[in-house]
């Protein structure tokens, strides 16, 4: 057990102050940004050391699948033999693993591609599945039961089924046929009804397993209609919310109406992934304050139930399937440090930074203050591509606040100025020499991000996050560079007007 862990635990039977979580679940998003294997155990190995008890493994379109499910999985999946390294190494730190498998919503790995698309809850979004069609029921189970049975192999004691954010049901077919004979009209019986089908397969085969599953479908449910499909024994709901204002957004009523029909629940926050869908650096702060308001639901509402101790720290690399890639692991390694903290004590102080300090590999001089802003030098797995990411912003950031750059431009590289090659080579040449430092780094930057983003993701990230990320200030850069390069071979220039109708056109055309 890890020198961070044992304070941990005995934090908690020494302090004044309630340690509310006694259980802290790390969220593996795989749909994005999946590590490479020795990536992957030096990710499990730098969680336990930080005092997490778990890991949940959303491993989507990542598991080695077979029968069906193999004609749609990532092409760079991983094998059976990369599972069984995972796991093996994640038990030998003894992490509780949980696997999570998609059951209703978010379901974008399968129903995007051809061969499932008429299953989907509304043809024109791969979202939902259209439970009414027992066919999806079939594929939901295969997936669960391929999961669970690798997973039972090291003494897995959970699963989760996700069901989040269902937003398309009744829209099929079979649903409208099946809904007005079976359910009343009631979607949220039909949901019901096939939660409890898909809950009551992993029992029944898996005697012992407990089923998590996020709480959407609960928030406002009448307790009966729960306990009439009996998730109220099969299943443990998961309450999550990213927020710093829980007492809004999870107000009293709703716990109460969750401890109604369950004698346990988990709670919900992030460390990451949670900032926006296409935010590429940890700001801290929001996290920090969802996981104080979280530390203190526990303390207002853990009466209501005979157990409320887990907490899944969730890490979005993608707010869906197709979503841009967000906040990936490197640049969030000490958020996730100083979060786990403050589910345990909820104030971060010298001693426990300190802890989180010397895990994650930093200098002797580091503070927390440099560990919150994201100014540290810490050298945890991972941290090159860190500070690839970092030298990026500070340099954008500093292109961003040249003033005397962008009032050049303002003055002298307008759209029209490029269009015709016209403007003031005086003013313009100098901007040129801004361009050209700062290409000149974005070059070394992209070289840097991609050999460190090599060591520890498939190649396909690397690309993906250039792309999206750097390429559209790089590119903006390079095509006013080229315009500055025409205006320079320029020495004379026909009279004004330049544009206009008529004659002006033929100017116009005659500076190009």
């Amino acid at each position: 057990m890890s020198l961070h862990k044992l304070f941990v635990i005995s934090l908690c039977f020494i302090s004044t102050i309630l340690c509310s979580y006694r259980n802290a679940i790390v969220h593996f998003d795989l749909k994005g940004a999946p590590p490479k294997v020795a990536y992957f155990k030096q990710l499990l190995t730098t969680i336990g050391d930080l005092g997490a008890t778990g890991v949940l493994l959303e491993w989507e379109d990542m598991f080695p699948f077979k029968g069906d499910l193999a004609r749609v999985v990532n092409g760079n999946a991983y094998t059976e033999e990369n599972v069984i390294d995972i796991l093996q190494h994640a038990q030998l730190l003894g992490l509780e693993v949980i696997p999570l498998v998609q059951s209703l919503a978010h379901m974008e790995w399968i129903l995007k591609t051809e061969e499932y698309a008429d299953l989907r809850e509304d043809e024109r979004y791969p979202m939902v599945a259209c439970i009414g069609d027992q066919r999806s029921l079939k594929v939901v189970l295969d997936a669960v039961n391929q999961i669970i049975s690798m997973h039972s192999k090291f003494s897995s004691k959970y699963i989760h089924i996700g069901a989040d954010e269902a937003f398309q049901i009744g829209i099929c077919d079979a649903d409208k046929e099946v809904l007005p004979i079976k359910y009343g009209n009631d979607t949220l019986r039909m949901i019901f009804d096939h939660l409890s089908t898909v809950a009551n397969n992993v029992t029944r085969e898996y005697p012992g397993t407990k089923v998590l599953m996020w709480f959407d479908e609960f928030r406002s449910a009448p307790p009966e209609l729960v306990q009439e499909y009996y998730l109220n024994e099969l299943v443990v709901p998961v309450a999550w919310k990213y927020t710093a204002n829980l007492d809004k957004d999870l107000p009293e009523q709703m716990w109460r109406n969750l401890s109604y029909s369950f004698k346990e629940v988990w709670g919900g926050s992030a460390f990451k992934g949670a900032d926006g869908p296409s935010a590429y650096w940890n700001r801290m702060k929001p996290y920090i304050l969802n996981n104080k308001a979280w530390y203190l639901q526990n303390e207002k509402h853990q009466h209501l139930f005979d157990r409320f101790d887990s907490i899944i720290l969730t890490g979005w690399q993608r707010y869906d399937h197709f979503a841009s890639l967000c906040e990936l692991w490197p640049t969030s390694m000490s958020s996730l440090a100083l979060n786990l903290i403050v589910l345990s004590k909820f104030h971060v102080d010298d001693e426990t930074a300190d802890l989180a300090m010397r895990t994650l590999n930093c200098p002797i001089t580091t503070t927390l203050d440099q560990l919150l802003a994201g100014s540290d030098r810490c050298r945890f797995p991972g941290y090159r591509v860190r500070d690839a990411i970092r030298d990026y912003i500070q340099l954008k950031n500093f292109f961003d606040n040249s003033t005397w750059v962008h009032n050049r431009e303002n003055g002298w590289l307008q759209s029209s100025q490029m269009r015709i090659a016209a403007s003031n080579p005086y003013y313009v040449d100098a901007i040129g020499q801004a361009y050209g430092r700062t290409l000149k780094k974005l070059d070394t930057i992209i070289k840097n991000l991609r050999i460190a983003m090599d060591d520890l993701f498939f190649e396909d990230v690397a690309e993906e996050f250039v792309v999206d990320i750097i390429m559209p200030f790089y590119d903006d850069l390079k095509r006013r560079s080229e315009s500055v390069s025409r205006i320079g071979t320029k020495r004379s220039y026909i009279p004004r007007p330049w544009f206009g109708n008529g004659n002006g056109n033929n100017r116009a055309a005659r500076l190009k």
